[in-house]
């Protein structure tokens, strides 16, 4: 029993390939939530183009959950480069992240038909209640030992930080939702520059040479 466990421990392809396959499913739904309009009875080809641009609002949140889900894929990927061995924890941590990104689709087809401030305060929570977990899930890994050896408490914090960002300007935009959504919306784009400076810090310190 003792070396299954220690094998089961070890065995991160499964739990990967599951991910991988989640998540890509979650990406591809996407696009799929966005309809082709349909040109009323009577009316000519032509309005086709100005029907084709109304959809801004559905093109504008495929775009936006696709970056962000892929983000999530990116900084997923970065746990399980560092993770040398999971347990149950992880295992059902990560099953709880699969769920939230599943469900995004949803919350991507609501805001881009409903965006009052009831779509925009759901689908953003959805993707903070996502980035959550995710940062929820490095830091149990960070703090159980199951980290590769070698990696700096700089580092670790400073990826830490990089995946509390995204969460933390969801939860901002939940906030300024309440008064104004055109605000809300604005304020996710803090994601671009926020995640450049961290990878840029990120960046730095695994150039600088460890002391000897």
């Amino acid at each position: 029993m003792g070396i299954s466990f220690h094998r089961e421990q070890e065995e991160t392809d499964r739990l990967l390939a599951l991910s991988d396959g989640v998540i890509a499913i979650a990406i591809t739904l996407l696009v799929l939530e966005i309809t082709v309009p349909e040109i009323p009875v009577g009316r000519p080809v032509s309005i086709l183009s100005n029907l084709v641009f109304d959809q801004w609002h559905e093109f504008f949140s495929y775009v936006l959950s696709f970056l962000v889900i892929g983000n999530y894929w990116v900084l997923h990927r970065r746990i399980f480069l560092h993770i040398e061995a999971h347990d149950r924890s992880v295992v059902w941590l990560n099953l709880l992240f699969l769920l939230l990104v599943a469900f995004v689709p949803y919350g991507t087809s609501l805001f881009s038909m409903y965006p009052t401030r009831f779509g925009v305060v759901f689908y953003a929570g959805i993707l903070a209640l996502t980035g959550l977990i995710l940062t929820l899930l490095w830091s149990y890994a960070s703090r159980h030992d199951i980290l590769e050896e070698g990696l700096t408490s700089t580092l670790v914090v400073l990826e830490g930080a990089r995946f509390l960002a995204s969460p933390l300007v969801f939860v901002f935009s939940i906030v300024v939702a309440n008064f104004d959504t055109t605000l809300a919306i604005l304020s996710w784009f803090l994601l671009l520059p926020i995640n450049g400076v961290l990878q840029s810090r990120l960046v730095e310190n695994l150039e600088q040479p460890e002391p000897v």
